[in-house]
């Protein structure tokens, strides 16, 4: 259900759906607005990080698989400018197992101990510390 509150000021576009989003509705999700239909998922507990990218491109590209695959993301930029990409913990299995394929792309590399991707630039996994072989 798409926002239709005509009293509510935008304040942005779901960082989930890409629906727009007004002050009535909005809820907050790492820092990002997502939308009212979003409800449950508001909780940062509720999510996993499945992925870290360098840039915005690698993420957003992940996040078109996913959404072709039927799994919900958001991606998030943290302090030091690595875009976090996030799935529900309940997707997280479905997810994963979508990307055994190599979807993340050649520049990743895979921690199955934490069942994350990472940039190769980034070295280790932020996790655990180990510098996984792709």
């Amino acid at each position: 259900m798409k926002c239709d509150h005509s009293d509510g000021t935008h304040v942005g576009s779901c960082a989930v759906c890409g629906d727009p989003v007004c002050s009535e509705c909005f809820q907050s999700l790492f820092n990002v607005v997502i939308c009212s239909n979003h409800e449950g998922l508001e909780d940062e507990s509720e999510w996993e990080l499945i992925a870290l990218y360098m840039t915005t491109e690698g993420a957003d590209s992940l996040r078109y698989y996913f959404d072709d695959q039927g799994v919900q993301s958001v991606a998030v930029e943290n302090e030091e400018g690595t875009i976090e990409v996030y799935v529900p913990i309940e997707e997280k299995d479905d997810a994963w197992a979508s990307l055994e394929g190599g979807e993340v792309g050649e520049d990743m590399i895979r921690c199955d101990e934490d069942r994350l991707f990472f940039a190769r630039e980034i070295g280790e996994c932020p996790i655990c510390g180990t510098g996984a072989e792709s």
